[in-house]
């Protein structure tokens, strides 16, 4: 039997879990160390408030999961339209596996706790906005590369990424409101349209 993972992680995770299945202004710090099985003393041991947690709880997500990810998706050992091939089929089977797990979608992480937080939490709306920009510069790495073989049709590689980044992010909204995968299979469409060329991802075997 593994380990425990220690109450720091464990409130880190706990505080992700919390903020994307529901919301930031309902995840208390009592809700939070109960789900991580943490004491309230322990808590401010390692965080001075729920905002230095959850600015700590996405980078945690981002080095953990999505950096990774990202990482192998757009690895420079892939061509480039292979590149944003997978990161469809990524994102729709994350989309599944939510829903399987959930019961429902819940969208980005990310986005949902920025659109809740803009006005209200300055330093974890920051901390949003410098993760969604790290992610964007791999869409737009890729399309440099593309547009450098000659792939696709674009003009600049920064305002592409930015265009596709906000459909990207767009469809993965949709996809929560409507509780539907199927908006984010449709963004491979759109996507080819963007970059003017065709993609196919192979989403009947990431359904399957």
């Amino acid at each position: 039997m593994s380990e425990p993972a220690p109450a720091r992680i464990r409130l880190l995770e706990a505080m992700i879990g919390a903020i994307w299945e529901s919301s930031y202004g309902t995840s208390s710090v009592d809700r939070i160390c109960e789900r991580a099985d943490v004491r309230k003393g322990s808590f401010y041991h390692f965080f001075k408030s729920k905002t230095a947690l959850a600015v700590a709880a996405l980078d945690h997500l981002w080095e953990t999961e999505s950096r990774p990810n990202l990482e192998r998706i757009f690895s420079a050992s892939l061509p480039p339209l292979t590149r944003f091939e997978r990161l469809i089929e990524h994102g729709y089977r994350k989309t599944l596996e939510c829903r399987e797990r959930h019961g429902r979608v819940l969208g980005c992480p990310y986005f949902n706790i920025g659109a809740e937080t803009a006005a209200a939490e300055p330093e974890l709306a920051a901390k949003v906005r410098e993760l969604l920009d790290a992610f964007q510069a791999y869409l737009e790495e890729g399309l440099r590369d593309a547009k450098e073989a000659g792939l696709v049709d674009i003009t600049s590689p920064g305002e592409t990424a930015a265009c596709l980044f906000s459909m990207l992010e767009g469809s993965s909204t949709q996809a929560r409101i409507h509780n539907d995968p199927e908006r984010v299979r449709h963004f491979s469409e759109a996507f080819s349209r963007v970059i003017g060329a065709e993609l196919h991802p192979d989403l009947d075997a990431v359904q399957a």
